[in-house]
């Protein structure tokens, strides 16, 4: 689930992620529909997304249990991103990137200006949870 960069820093099984994907089931900070550009960065692909303490969970669905993928925060950052108004699909984007280059950067897209705005306070605020 985790990238191979991110594993070498830290360590932390499948058990353990599902145990705490299933907690952040319950016990959130925030959680909700972000579209995800895909690593190809070709297509917008619509994930749900949990932000528990310092990581954000997402998964195909709602109703799924397995998270699909997991960001660790801390140390990341998140700003809005402006992309060419002609550009389809460019309103209430943002980024969640790392200090390394050799990092993926993720790019987000809410479905309104709010829940923008909401997003990247929660996941600005959570890189330094505990």
């Amino acid at each position: 689930m985790l990238s191979p960069k991110i594993q070498r820093s830290v360590r932390v099984n499948d058990g353990q992620l599902l145990a705490l994907s299933e907690r952040a089931q319950f016990d959130h900070i925030q959680s909700g529909y972000l579209h995800k550009r895909s690593s190809d960065n070709n297509k917008w692909q619509l994930r749900w997304f949990i932000l528990y303490q310092n990581m954000l969970f997402y998964y195909e669905s709602e109703n799924n249990t397995r998270p699909t993928g997991v960001l660790l925060l801390e140390g990341s950052y998140c700003e809005r991103i402006t992309k060419a108004p002609m550009e389809r699909n460019s309103s209430f984007c943002f980024t969640i990137s790392y200090r390394r280059e050799s990092q993926r950067q993720y790019e987000l897209r809410a479905a309104s200006e709010v829940d923008c705005v909401h997003w990247v306070d929660a996941i600005r605020e959570a890189r330094y949870c505990i």
